[in-house]
């Protein structure tokens, strides 16, 4: 995982054609985000973040904009950063709003010390979650797993704790797609098989076949974006982005 950024634009293929978007994984210090912000940051966030005191959660949000903003600037150019908005919807997900910018949108998760962010078309929905890997939690991950998901824990990855951790984010990243969160059972986004391929393990799900899960670890990170199943994401973009 690089040092403080890495962005990435790609497109998804699909047999009615391509479908452009972005990620990026930002990992950088509060300090420097807290300087960098006004970069960044509508200046409708940046009222928002003047409310925020926790250091926790004011980098937790710093992390979120800043890989989206990043994103957004690979997938559209010419933008201000400044000019784009994110807001939260009833659910809680997130909500791009930019003068001009068509049916973007943008998935986001972050962790205490990484962003990341993916923009993608409204027609094409995506979601993306990161978790760091922690043995205190892999426990409380083993309680909302199906028997049948603890009978492939080996199928996703060798570390019974990576294994836990990866499965958790492609649940998360999938509610992020249907907006349901964590409001529904995560017995229903149970996944129907896992694969290896170059490092990344792809997973289909029982209750959900229209959509596919690609999974990584990298920097003591698990890593999962959900997306339509027929489409076709190049794994070297997802490569560029752990192992530049």
């Amino acid at each position: 995982m690089p040092d403080h950024i890495a962005v990435e634009k790609f497109e998804l293929q699909r047999a009615g054609g391509l479908f452009p978007a972005a990620i990026a994984v930002v990992n950088e210090p509060l300090a420097v985000l807290i300087e960098m912000r006004h970069s960044f940051l509508h200046a409708d966030e940046l009222v928002s973040f003047d409310k925020l005191k926790m250091p926790k959660v004011q980098q937790s949000y710093l992390l979120g904009r800043y890989a989206a903003k990043k994103a957004l600037g690979a997938l559209m150019n010419n933008i201000k950063l400044t000019d784009a908005k994110i807001s939260s919807g009833i659910f809680q997900q997130p909500v791009l709003y930019l003068a001009g910018g068509g049916n973007i949108q943008v998935s986001i998760a972050h962790t205490h010390e990484m962003g990341v962010a993916i923009v993608f078309p409204e027609g094409h929905p995506m979601g993306v979650d990161a978790e760091t890997v922690d043995n205190q939690q892999s426990e409380t991950i083993k309680e909302v797993l199906t028997p049948g998901e603890l009978e492939k824990l080996h199928l996703v990855h060798s570390d019974a704790t990576q294994s836990l951790t990866l499965l958790w984010t492609m649940k998360e990243a999938l509610s992020k797609v249907l907006k349901t969160g964590l409001m529904t059972p995560f017995h229903l986004y149970e996944i129907e098989s896992a694969e290896q391929k170059d490092g990344i393990v792809i997973c289909n799900f029982v209750n959900f076949p229209q959509y596919k899960a690609l999974s990584w670890i990298s920097a003591n990170h698990a890593w999962s974006i959900v997306l339509p199943r027929k489409s076709m994401l190049d794994m070297e973009v997802i490569k560029k982005l752990y192992l530049r």
